[in-house]
């Protein structure tokens, strides 16, 4: 068999070891093309085979070496963020959820310890208040206070 011979289907599928559907599908993409009716040039079909496959690597080779990048850019990113957070922290620029909650509780214990002793404050205030005005005046913020709790505020 010459280098420039035709070969058929079965024998070229063979000889790149590949089946016969691929021969096909390969024709069908125009990787190789027939010579005449199920025959194929030896040369120029081994050549276009070997240049696609070729392609196909580099291709893909090239995805990943971008994705790759992609990824240790990312890294890199996550990296430089997590080490200004620590920064921050260490100047006191960022406190920590505990600390923000922590303080939270603080002001809402000292806003509700004031709320709860503003009837006897008016009383001072306004001593022509009656008894009952300042019960009310209780109540309804204590029942402010317990709406907000309800609501989890």
């Amino acid at each position: 068999m010459s280098s420039d011979s035709e070969i058929g289907v079965i024998e070229l599928a063979d000889l790149l070891a590949v089946s016969e559907r691929t021969i096909g599908s390969y024709v069908q993409k125009g990787i190789l093309s027939r010579s005449r009716r199920g025959k194929f040039m030896l040369r120029e079909s081994v050549r276009a085979v070997a240049t696609h496959l070729r392609e196909t690597a580099s291709a893909r080779g090239a995805s990943s070496a971008e994705g790759l990048t992609a990824q240790r850019e990312r890294i890199a990113r996550e990296q430089a963020d997590k080490l200004e957070m620590q920064n921050a922290a260490a100047r006191r620029e960022m406190l920590s959820r505990q600390e923000v909650v922590d303080e939270w509780a603080s002001i809402l214990r000292l806003v509700r310890s004031r709320m709860l002793a503003a009837p006897s404050r008016i009383q001072q205030t306004l001593g022509h208040l009656s008894a009952h005005d300042l019960d009310i005046i209780d109540r309804e913020l204590r029942d402010a206070l317990e709406e907000l709790a309800d609501n989890g505020l």
